[in-house]
């Protein structure tokens, strides 16, 4: 067994559009999976019977042809028998195959022949004749199957070459799988072509792609099979589409590949890299042949025109966007504006404002900076990243300005770890402006670092608190936290004595004095005993 598994590229942003297209196809494999069970076993028995009867009405125009009228084979008339008491589609098609005479494109035949019964009517046949009533009970049939039909899901949703008329399908059909194999296979392919060329597209643009690629290989597949019945499923024809584009956007990239062998009862695994420019234009070759070799023994059921166009419309696509210059013009631009503002690209005005703050003019660079922060209120790593920067430049008032911002977001987005590393850079810059910074949220970073047994840093800013804040209620809670970690945390009861003492003469409510009470009581609890002399 060798599968692809990954490429060996970085991605600079999280393939959503990929992920979103496999959580797409699960849940609506589950949910027809769900849907389609008794309508599947319907399906079979009505198609069936229809088969059978079809089989019939073929083998009645032969004699009539020039055989012996009436007249049905052994061979037939077993092939028949063995249809009538098929008990799934296998055993079907090889008493079709039997009563067919042992021909392997059977099934082509029935289908082709069935469509010129569609055309028929009763005047066709002789008045009172066999073929008449049995022509009659083959257009009950055929109406039954319409029914049932319409009801399951891969035939309402699927694309039937015979009815191409629902537009629509052209794009739902991507999204239905046969069996839990074909869905897991399409998606291994999908994860591994699809996640880099959305990286290097865009999303809109390769969710575009993938869906329009989808489309043209199913349209390809009802031109090979014009008038067929059976529904074309699957992600296969977007996806070959995307391996085809993928050759061309990433020729050099080495394609990952997971092997398991077992050899004299003993198994034998690992991985190995191919480059893209070997492995899938060796797919779409592997693609060719089979089809060759399914239209000469009459079908195989897998839907190898779709692959073929869908790979040669996604080659034709990548080269199209290079000659015209497409991508370099359109898409790379938008790609680079959806890396900034996914934050893993610099904006070139944050370039051009530090070159600005370089040369002296500040306020130009401190305006291009709002601006910044305005448009990407949410990117944190751009803000501390200007926080930088001023306190470089001794503007401290900015620096401290920035930073409340951004400890605020980062507790509001309990990313703790890092506001408690922000708040200790605070405290550490003892500039006037550090001490405006909102007490509140020091005082919060400072409890989870106590939290997390962090008690020397927890500490630091309980003090830096008691030291520069104004607000006496939040000086009291600093006060009552740091007087338990030095009485529990570091044995030094007294100066926790002392810093409640000076929290007690603090204008404060009832309420933090009463808590400052039980503070004192528990540490002349721990007090130890005296020694009588």
């Amino acid at each position: 067994m060798i599968i692809p598994i990954g490429t060996k590229a970085d991605l600079a942003l999280r393939p959503k559009v990929t992920i979103g297209l496999i959580a797409a196809c699960v849940i609506v494999h589950i949910l027809a999976s769900t849907m389609s069970g008794q309508t599947g076993e319907e399906m079979f028995e009505v198609r069936r019977d229809l088969y059978t009867q079809q089989m019939r009405l073929y083998i009645m125009d032969k004699s009539r042809d020039g055989g012996l009228p009436g007249y049905i084979s052994p061979e037939a008339a077993h092939g028949i028998e063995m249809m009538e008491q098929a008990g799934d589609y296998y055993d079907l098609e090889m008493g079709l195959i039997e009563a067919m005479g042992g021909s392997y494109n059977a099934f082509d035949k029935i289908e082709s022949y069935g469509r010129k019964l569609a055309e028929r009517d009763e005047s066709f046949y002789p008045e009172f004749s066999e073929e008449t009533s049995d022509f009659a009970e083959w257009k009950r049939l055929k109406k039954r199957e319409a029914k049932v039909l319409d009801g399951h899901v891969n035939y309402s949703l699927g694309l039937v070459p015979g009815r191409m008329s629902r537009v629509h399908t052209f794009i739902t059909h991507i999204f239905l799988h046969g069996d839990i194999w074909h869905l897991l296979g399409n998606m291994l392919f999908l994860w591994v072509v699809g996640c880099l060329l959305e990286d290097s597209w865009g999303r809109k643009t390769f969710l575009a792609f993938y869906l329009l690629g989808g489309a043209f290989a199913g349209l390809a597949h009802c031109l090979s099979e014009p008038g067929s019945s059976i529904p074309l499923i699957g992600a296969s024809g977007a996806i070959a589409a995307a391996m085809g584009a993928f050759t061309i956007r990433h020729f050099m990239t080495k394609i990952k590949f997971f092997y398991l062998f077992i050899l004299l009862f003993r198994p034998f695994w690992g991985t190995f890299y191919l480059p893209a420019f070997v492995f899938l234009p060796f797919w779409f070759i592997s693609q060719v042949a089979l089809k060759e070799l399914s239209d000469f023994v009459g079908g195989s059921g897998v839907a190898y025109a779709a692959h073929i166009a869908g790979y040669m419309g996604g080659v034709i696509t990548a080269l199209v966007f290079k000659a015209t210059g497409l991508e370099s013009k359109w898409i790379d631009p938008m790609v680079r504006k959806a890396r900034v503002e996914g934050g893993v690209l610099k904006d070139p005005r944050f370039d051009e404002a530090c070159e600005l703050l370089a040369s002296g003019n500040v306020e130009r660079a401190k305006l291009l900076f709002t601006t910044l922060v305005g448009e990407r209120p949410d990117d944190l790593s751009l803000q501390q990243d200007i926080a930088v920067l001023y306190r470089e430049h001794d503007m401290s008032d900015e620096c401290c300005e920035i930073n409340e911002k951004v400890l605020k977001n980062l507790l509001i987005k309990s990313r703790n770890e890092d506001a408690a590393r922000l708040a200790l850079e605070i405290i550490e810059d003892r500039s006037p402006a550090s001490v405006d910074v909102n007490p509140q949220l020091l005082l919060r970073s400072a409890k989870w670092l106590s939290s997390q047994g962090h008690h020397p840093e927890a500490v630091d800013i309980y003090r830096f608190i008691i030291t520069c804040s104004t607000v006496t209620t939040v000086t009291a809670k600093a006060s009552i936290a740091l007087a338990k970690i030095l009485d529990s945390e570091l044995g030094n009861v007294k100066d926790a004595a002392a810093v409640l003492e000076r929290a007690e003469a603090l204008e404060i409510g009832p309420e933090l004095r009463d808590q400052i009470s039980e503070a004192k009581i528990a540490l002349k609890a721990d007090e130890p005993a005296g020694v009588g002399i």
